[in-house]
């Protein structure tokens, strides 16, 4: 009972701190790979939290095919 309701806790708390954190990182980053010309304007919260997601299911496929 008490671990149900800590890890909802630990959950709102970090999407409170993900929403926190978009909206205080609203600027944005120019992305372009070198051969080529083009560029691409993301928000600096898009790519955090897309990195930190990538991140997460190279983690979990990792724990996943090592055992």
């Amino acid at each position: 009972m008490f671990k149900n309701i800590f890890s909802k806790f630990i959950i709102l708390l970090c999407f409170t701190l993900v929403i926190l954190f978009s909206f205080s990182n609203s600027g944005h980053v120019s992305l372009g790979i070198w051969p080529l010309n083009d560029r691409v304007e993301v928000p600096i919260y898009f790519l955090v939290i897309f990195s930190f997601t990538i991140g997460f299911f190279i983690g979990v496929l990792y724990r996943l095919f090592k055992r």
